[in-house]
């Protein structure tokens, strides 16, 4: 770790933030770096619902996460207000670890649509069937995307 991170290991990470199978991780600033010691945690593996809203992951961090196989039980995440791009959703779409993947939220970000265009075309987020990129535009799955880019 570097030594501007703020916790010597992913206990102090964990505490008092995981309820069950969810892990609250909401507004703690996380970095790349300090999210690191999750994505090598074993203890990963138990959480279905990860909320990473309000966090400083950006496309980094998005690309750690998606490189992590512990997360093969994760069916929410969110994202919001974490200064991921395109890049990020790119990252995303190509996730082979988040198969159970239902539910991704991402409002707030910087989001310009070619990521979005990727998330739609995934062939690894098979189950992903709702996520929301901005307050009042969510995109469900039925017999494909509802919201389809025009080409």
């Amino acid at each position: 770790m570097s030594e501007s991170s703020r916790f010597d290991n992913v206990d102090e990470i964990f505490e008092g933030r995981l309820r069950g199978n969810q892990l609250m991780l909401s507004g703690k600033g996380l970095t790349p770096e300090e999210a690191e010691l999750l994505w090598q945690a074993p203890k990963m593996q138990e959480v279905s619902w990860l909320d990473l809203d309000d966090n400083n992951l950006g496309d980094h961090g998005v690309q750690g996460l998606v490189e992590c196989g512990y997360l093969e039980n994760v069916q929410y995440l969110n994202l919001n207000q974490n200064n991921v791009s395109d890049e990020g959703l790119r990252f995303l779409a190509d996730a082979k670890y988040l198969v159970k993947l239902k539910r991704l939220h991402l409002k707030g970000n910087p989001i310009m649509g070619e990521g979005v265009i990727a998330l739609f075309s995934s062939e690894t987020l098979e189950n992903l069937s709702t996520f929301q990129v901005n307050d009042g535009w969510t995109c469900k799955k039925r017999e494909g995307w509802r919201y389809k880019p025009r080409v």
